[in-house]
């Protein structure tokens, strides 16, 4: 379903804008994975009182260091539904390291505002968002991998022009 449709997906628009497949939206206190036949599956419930806070997803066509898509925070004033494709511009990246197969793996989340988002449509750079945002961020991904007991690190933030070079390092061939 969403499998096939996403490997005709170019990662950037014309215009340089990134696509987003969201896989978990705002607001929704499960994590949504897409899986080997393109079905959107649960993976795992938050408790209660815990929620994703902005929409969450990848970068179609590209390889991440740790073997996935890059993983894409997405910055929108209100949820959008899981299978939604977005565009977005890039602001920044969160660097995070968490465990795969008993090693530490960098698992960056890059940070970017929906094009069409009227209440972010200011923000350029991730220093640009509130104060806290992006400790709020890393709060919850701690949470969330103290929840399912996977060892977790925080390693730094970066802001357009980090997140944009490691955008177009993901994608096989270069951009």
């Amino acid at each position: 379903m969403f499998h096939e449709a996403l490997t005709h997906v170019a990662p950037l628009t014309e215009d340089g804008s990134v696509h987003v497949f969201v896989e978990t939206p705002k607001g929704s206190r499960h994590k949504y994975d897409v899986d080997d036949h393109g079905l959107v599956r649960i993976t795992v419930e938050l408790p209660e009182g815990v929620s994703f806070p902005f929409s969450f997803g990848f970068v179609p066509n590209t390889k991440a260091p740790d073997g996935d898509p890059l993983d894409i925070l997405l910055v929108t004033a209100g949820p959008v539904p899981a299978g939604a494709l977005i565009e977005a511009r890039v602001i920044g990246v969160l660097k995070m390291e968490n465990d795969e197969d008993g090693q530490m793996t960098r698992n960056d989340r890059i940070v970017a505002v929906a094009k069409m988002s009227r209440v972010f449509s200011g923000v350029e750079t991730l220093s640009d968002m509130r104060h806290g945002f992006a400790w709020d961020i890393e709060h919850f991904f701690a949470t969330y991998n103290e929840m399912i007991e996977r060892p977790f690190a925080i390693v730094g933030r970066g802001e357009r022009d980090e997140a944009e070079a490691m955008l177009r390092d993901a994608i096989p061939g270069g951009a």
